[in-house]
This record gives C-alpha cells, sequence and structure tokens, in this order.
C-alpha cells in the first residue's frame, strides 16, 4: 500500500460523530468524482470509490445521514492498480434530496442548478475538514520518497477536478490556512499540486491523520539523513580531489626543477626547499599534517615551502 492509500485508510479508521460532518465528508466525495446525469425520474448521481471495505462504508453512512439505502451498486476490476472500484448510484427523489442536502444543486431560476464549490455545508471549520477528507478520499493522491531510491520519487501531492474554478477556489481556501499549491492542465483536467513536504504534511494534518503525520515525518527526517550524508561524501571526495591535484601539481613543480638543475648545472633550491621537495615525491601519500610531522615543521611552515618551490618553478 502507498502512502496515499495509508493516508486514506486512515481516513476511514476514524468514527465521525456529528451529522453536519457526515455530510461535509459526502459532500466532498461526491464533488470529488461526482458524475450528474438526467433520466426521465430527473437528476441521479453516480460516483466511485476503491475497495469494497469503502465501499460499503460509504453506502452505510448515506443510510446513517438520509436514512434510505444505497439500491445501486456495481464494481469493475482496476487492472492498473490491481483492485476493484465500486460505483454507488442514487436516482429519483433521493438523489434529488441527496444533492440539495448535500449543497451540489440549489433551486434556480427556471429549475435547478449546481451550486458553487464551497457554500454553508463548508463554513464550521470542522465540515471543511470533513469536506477536505473526502474530496482527498476520491480525487486525491499523495506520494513520498522511499527506499535507497527515493529521491527519484520526491514529494507530490494532488487532488483532481474537472472544473478550474473548482481547483482555484480550493486552491484559495488551502491557502487561507497557510498551505501554498499549484494548478496545472491535465488533458480534460485540472489538478491542484503540492510538492513541498513541510506543506503536504500540513495537509495531511488539516485532514485529521496524525498516523500518517508522523510517517511523513519519519520519511523526511530518513530524507535528510541521506542527503547530509550524501554531502558529507561529496565534500570528502572533493577534498580528497583537490589533494590528489596538488600534490601532482607540486610534484610537476619539483620534477621541472630538478631537470633544469641538470640542464643549467646549478642549484636553485635552497637546503631547506630540497629536503622538502625530497620528502613530497618520497611520500607522495602522505597528507600535508603527515608529511609536516615527517620534516618536523608546522603545517603552515610546510605550506610555505611548498609555495616556494612552486614560485620557483613557474619562474622557470
Amino acid at each position: 500500500m502507498n502512502f496515499g492509500e495509508s493516508v486514506k485508510e486512515e481516513i476511514f479508521s476514524k468514527h465521525v460523530k456529528d451529522a453536519h460532518c457526515k455530510r461535509a465528508f459526502l459532500a466532498g466525495l461526491v464533488r470529488g468524482n461526482g458524475v450528474l446525469f438526467e433520466n426521465g425520474e430527473g437528476y441521479g448521481l453516480s460516483f466511485k470509490i476503491a475497495g469494497e471495505t469503502r465501499a460499503y462504508k460509504i453506502a452505510e453512512l448515506i443510510r446513517e445521514v438520509f436514512g434510505f439505502g444505497v439500491r445501486e451498486m456495481s464494481v469493475a476490476e482496476d487492472r492498473l492498480n490491481r483492485r476493484d472500484v465500486f460505483e454507488i448510484t442514487v436516482t429519483g427523489t433521493e438523489a434529488d434530496r441527496l444533492l440539495f442536502e448535500l449543497g451540489i444543486l440549489k433551486d434556480a431560476e427556471g429549475g435547478k442548478a449546481v451550486a458553487g464549490f464551497f457554500g454553508e455545508i463548508t463554513e464550521r471549520e470542522c465540515c471543511f475538514k470533513s469536506f477536505l477528507k473526502g474530496l482527498f478520499v476520491s480525487a486525491g493522491s499523495c506520494t513520498v520518497p522511499s527506499g535507497a531510491e527515493g529521491a527519484k520519487t520526491g514529494y507530490h501531492l494532488e487532488l483532481c477536478f474537472s472544473h478550474a474554478n473548482s481547483a482555484d477556489m480550493t486552491a484559495k481556501e488551502l491557502l487561507r490556512r497557510g498551505i501554498k499549491s499549484n494548478i496545472t492542465r491535465r488533458k480534460e483536467d485540472y489538478v491542484l499540486y503540492i510538492k513541498s513536504a513541510e506543506e503536504i504534511k500540513d495537509f495531511i494534518a488539516l485532514l485529521g491523520a496524525p498516523v500518517s503525520v508522523l510517517k511523513l515525518t519519519d520519511v523526511m527526517i530518513e530524507r535528510e539523513i541521506v542527503n547530509v550524508t550524501n554531502r558529507r561524501k561529496n565534500c570528502d571526495l572533493g577534498n580528497v580531489n583537490r589533494q590528489i591535484e596538488a600534490q601532482e601539481k607540486i610534484i610537476r613543480a619539483i620534477d621541472k626543477i630538478e631537470e633544469a638543475e641538470k640542464t643549467r648545472g646549478e642549484t636553485l633550491l635552497k637546503p631547506e626547499l630540497r629536503l622538502t621537495a625530497k620528502a613530497r615525491k618520497e611520500y607522495a601519500d602522505d597528507t600535508l599534517s603527515e608529511l609536516a610531522a615527517r620534516l618536523q615543521v608546522t603545517k603552515s611552515c610546510l605550506n610555505h615551502r611548498l609555495r616556494k618551490i612552486s614560485e620557483i618553478a613557474e619562474r622557470l
């Protein structure tokens, strides 16, 4: 089970006490992937939910809130995700009642009209959170890094909408609560997405899923440890490479001086510099600290001598 599915499982595991929050949850769920249609009896509604247990919990929630049972439920196999997807359909007067009480339809001149995305049903903060839960369950997904290759996955949470206005309004409501998001177009849909790990954590906290928040925190800490370790390794490797380059450069300088001395028949290095040059070539694998200890000088003195040797080589 991926992280997004575990968040949904936690949402379904919690009992909602208040009737107004139950309505808000159902409203968010229907807004997420519900489809309105017309037949001879008026409006009808269908929406999908993955998993048999979740589907029957939704059916039971409808019975608790509205007092009628779900009469139509079909199942189809989602081969890509290897799971069953259940489609719940409500028609007739029951559909009318459900749609009006969930704030999805409203009376308008000439008949009925689709109401705004947010309304009275989400005025209370607890109801907004319940609405968001339903929305995430039906139209949301979330992935986080996992394992050694987690950095390739990254953090990503999204909600999928069929209308730009719905995505915009949701983004504004999240921003009011300190959560920044972006919106992009994907084929016929509008996708609200969050890529910041901290803001994904805030979003999940808003859903009332503390266990998932702790799991995400663990992932974030683990990734930070991995990143710090990699940075240290890269830094150490960079230091080693620089040391090797410096050693090769000074040895080339010494070779150049020795060749010049043979050609000219004169001594170009003072005794202490000659001793340093000989030791540098003889103990090429020594660090500066180790070489300074061999010569019984300070590291600063050794650096000064090596700079002098390099300057002499540059003048040749």
